[in-house]
């Protein structure tokens, strides 16, 4: 059934039932007042009956009945009702047995009262039609005015408002203003949406119930709420509007359109045009009351409340990417009983998202539901993920392996927790590596898009890639060098990623005052149409579309069209963080589902890196072209990063810095030397004169020995003119103790690689190290590089590059091969505990 086809059906019951309430008031009418000059008693019986049971058709169930003969286990209508009428109390011919007075409301009009909730005849019919509209409606919004009892007419309804079915009881006039404000954003943001064509059937009516107006309203209010009036029914908003009467020395109120007129005087009550009186309908029992509107609040509470397992398909990797991705993140909420998933989608119409929240708003709740949808949906061959956390490292921890749980996700291809800013531009320069990677694959195959690419070249894996960004805004701070890349790397995938399958997810508080963006935000967050706005979220809709004020912990508005209005769906996402146990086993699952063994790198902002950990120490094997193995590379791939030694000139290796970290470098550099060697073919000289490392030249001397090595502990004075008979390695810790023989040291550093002959040194001045080699002349004297803490200034007037944005940090290093031309930052590797020993000494 199509949405067109339902609509018509909808409206044709809909005009059915408008047809019998507007005959039976002609029929009241025109018979009553034929009665009234015959007088005949029969007819008037006969009248009264029909007009009964005209009531009946036209008002079912809770709509219509008497409310006195209801029990409280009276079960709740559970689809919405298709009644126009809803009854407000009774009405009498004469002596005749009474029959209900009905109103149009939802779907028809408005009821308007000149009396108000201080009358109790109104206060009760207002309790009594309130709960009717409630049991019979599900799909229902409502919002609640009482300026003259200030709430006390709507107290039974506080379960309501709990639930989120009604808002706060609005009491003066400028809570009323916030209502009617909400009431016409609503109806604009539907009247838009029916304009492009599109129906709104589905959404909820929304209520209006004023029981009094505030004594401050004015001539302004009053207007705006006729305005409303008028334009309300088509939108789906009705009005039941008491105490709208005129006031003395004011004007004339402004006509309330589509409204039913309830005249209340000190003896009687009418009804719009009929001639005969009416009896509001009493206040429903208190029991009555509970049993309504708490089975609805519970009911609303079960449909709005969403868990993971809600997310997750029954069967897991079923479906393609070929065209997009897509996975369920919510419920809409409004609450409905049927069609109120929220989907949201990567593809070519929404190939990005932006994420905006406060902290503590909900964004690592979020971002874990969207991960875990589409990875229970979609295989690792499909789907490939990059995480990157700037903040505190915790949102994607999970996704990765751990001393406790030796499961990850095995689509997560490189994860980045507490990540540098460096990291996080090598992530977006290899995701622009593999756009350029896709486009030559595109061009050879003739297709302009990835699912066509799938189609030609069903040989070549070519997964969706999503990568998640937390706090971007880190990424982009300052204007340097670094935030420049990061920018040109966003823009080009932005630009062309939808084309190449390759999406982005950047979640921030703000997406406004980044310096490096301001040149570019429209280019770049042009390309983002999906916004998800969480509480507390900033600049993220468009001007002027607030829909995001009033959401609580646990809801999201999202729109797929850049944040204009109109385009707004309020849901309600599962807390993904109260479902460890659920997510653990999801986990497992899918770990256990993997094609491959191979784990996600992992990028710890902090964590030490040992050299006994890397696969690439432990597949070292003798080679005519040894490295010393320096660190981890701050890249996606966590790459390990070496020096290679042969016989060109300047072949050395100078760590410089303060911190002992640099003896651990030095000695895992010689430690890994000794590796690529045979057994007695180099020898290692080793001198210790920086205080406080003897234990670890050595614990050097000692592992090399053990691998056969020829191996000598130096005096400092002599290392430098002990004979040679072989190649050797020089290892120096505290080379800047070289007095009185820095003529020696040139020419070991000039010549001394032709003959085999390195010298792996620490200096921990850098101005020292420069006197040493020579100043400036010198610095080809000794092409390697390892800087510790020493200041951008002293590493440029080293290398000769003075247009440096280098900051030593702790657990860092710059790793340099002038030769080579290359600049590495990285992780350097120290011995296990040294950085907690080295905040323990700060003590």
């Amino acid at each position: 059934m199509t949405w067109r086809t339902e609509l018509e059906r909808v409206a044709a019951r809909l005009r059915e039932a408008a047809g019998a309430a507007d005959r039976a008031e002609r029929l009241l009418t025109d018979d009553a007042s034929r009665l009234a000059a015959t007088g005949i008693e029969q007819r008037r019986s006969d009248l009264a009956e029909r007009l009964r049971a005209a009531a009946a058709a036209t008002a079912t169930g809770w709509l219509g009945d008497d409310l006195a003969a209801v029990g409280p286990d009276t079960p709740m209508w559970t689809e919405g009702a298709a009644a126009a009428a809803v009854r407000i109390g009774t009405a009498e011919i004469d002596d005749a047995p009474a029959f209900p007075a009905l109103v149009g409301l939802l779907g028809k009009g408005h009821l308007v009262c000149d009396g108000d909730a201080a009358d109790p005849r109104v206060a009760g019919m207002l309790q009594s039609l309130l709960l009717r509209i409630t049991a019979a409606h599900p799909n229902l919004e409502l919002s609640l005015v009482d300026g003259v009892t200030l709430g006390q007419v709507f107290a039974p309804a506080t379960a309501l408002v709990d639930a989120g079915i009604a808002g706060p009881v609005a009491t003066d006039h400028l809570a009323l203003g916030r209502v009617l404000t909400a009431a016409e954003k609503r109806l604009t943001e539907l009247r838009d949406i029916a304009a492009r064509g599109q129906s709104i059937a589905d959404r909820p009516h929304h209520l209006i119930v004023i029981a009094g107006l505030p004594p401050e309203v004015g001539k302004s209010t009053r207007e705006r709420l006729a305005a409303l009036a008028h334009a309300g029914p088509s939108a789906r908003c009705h009005l039941v509007l008491c105490g709208w009467r005129n006031a003395p020395h004011r004007e004339p109120l402004p006509a309330v359109e589509h409204a039913t007129y309830l005249t209340c005087t000190a003896n009687e009550v009418r009804l719009g045009s009929l001639p005969l009186p009416v009896r509001l309908d009493a206040a429903p029992s208190p029991s009555l009351t509970r049993a309504v509107f708490g089975s609805r609040a519970q009911q609303r509470r079960e449909a709005g409340e969403l868990s993971v397992a809600d997310l997750v398909p029954e069967t897991l990797w079923t479906e393609s990417s070929r065209s997009g991705l897509t996975t369920v993140i919510g419920r809409d909420q409004a609450g409905r009983s049927t069609g109120g998933d929220v989907e949201v989608s990567f593809d070519d119409a929404t190939p990005h998202w932006l994420i905006g929240g406060r902290t503590g708003g909900g964004k690592t709740v979020f971002l874990l539901d969207v991960l875990y949808g589409l990875a229970t949906r979609y295989s690792p061959d499909e789907l490939e993920l990059y995480l990157l956390d700037f903040k505190e490292g915790v949102s994607f921890t999970e996704f990765t392996p751990s001393p406790l749980d030796p499961s990850w996700i095995p689509h997560v291809k490189a994860v980045g927790v507490e990540s540098d800013r460096e990291y996080g531009v090598a992530v977006l320069g290899a995701l622009r590596a593999e756009l350029s990677r896709r486009a030559g694959l595109m061009k050879r195959a003739g297709a302009t898009r990835l699912a066509r690419l799938r189609e030609l070249r069903p040989d070549v894996r070519l997964p969706r890639i999503v990568a998640v960004v937390d706090e971007f805004h880190v990424l982009f701070a300052g204007n340097d060098r670094l935030a420049g890349e990061a920018v040109a790397h966003l823009e080009e995938l932005a630009r062309k990623g939808r084309s190449y399958g390759v999406h982005l997810v950047l979640a921030s508080q703000t997406i406004s005052g980044i310096e490096a963006l301001y040149s570019k935000k429209d280019s770049i967050f042009g390309q983002f149409p999906l916004r998800v706005a969480l509480p507390g979220a900033k600049h993220l809709l468009d001007e002027g579309n607030d829909a995001a004020d009033g959401i609580s912990v646990g809801q999201a508005v999202v729109n797929d069209a850049g944040g204009i209005r109109g385009r707004n769906r309020t849901c309600r996402f599962p807390d993904a963080s109260s479902a460890e146990e659920l997510l653990g086993e999801l986990r497992h699952q899918l770990w256990e589902r993997r094609g491959s063994d191979e784990e996600p790198v992992v990028f710890r902002g902090f964590d030490e890196q040992h050299l006994e950990d890397d696969p690439t120490f432990a597949a070292l094997a003798p080679t005519h072209a040894p490295r010393a193995l320096l660190g981890r590379a701050v890249d996606v791939h966590m790459s390990t990063v070496g020096y290679q030694f042969d016989r060109s000139p300047g072949r050395h290796l100078a760590v410089l810095g303060t911190s002992v970290v640099a003896a651990d470098v030095l000695a895992g550099a010689a430690e890994s030397l000794g590796r690529q060697h045979e057994p007695g073919s180099v020898e290692f000289h080793v001198a210790a004169t920086a205080v406080g490392v003897e234990d670890t030249a050595a614990a050097v001397l000692e592992s090399l020995k053990a691998r056969g090595h020829d191996c000598r502990e130096l005096a400092p004075g002599s290392i430098l003119a002990e004979p040679r008979e072989k190649p050797t390695y020089l290892v120096w810790f505290g080379a800047d103790g070289a007095d009185g023989q820095p003529a020696t040291l040139r020419e070991l550093l000039l010549h001394g690689p032709a003959s085999g002959v390195h010298l792996l040194g620490w200096w921990r001045g850098a101005r020292r190290f420069l006197d040493d080699i020579g100043g400036s002349a010198g610095r080809e004297h000794c092409a390697g590089i390892v800087a510790l803490n020493i200041a951008a200034n002293d590493l440029a007037a080293i290398t000769g590059g003075y247009e440096r944005s280098w900051e030593a940090r702790s657990n860092r290093c710059l790793i340099v091969d002038r030769h080579a031309g290359t600049e590495r930052l990285a992780v350097p590797y120290v011995r296990p505990g040294r950085l907690d020993e080295m905040v323990e000494a700060t003590r």
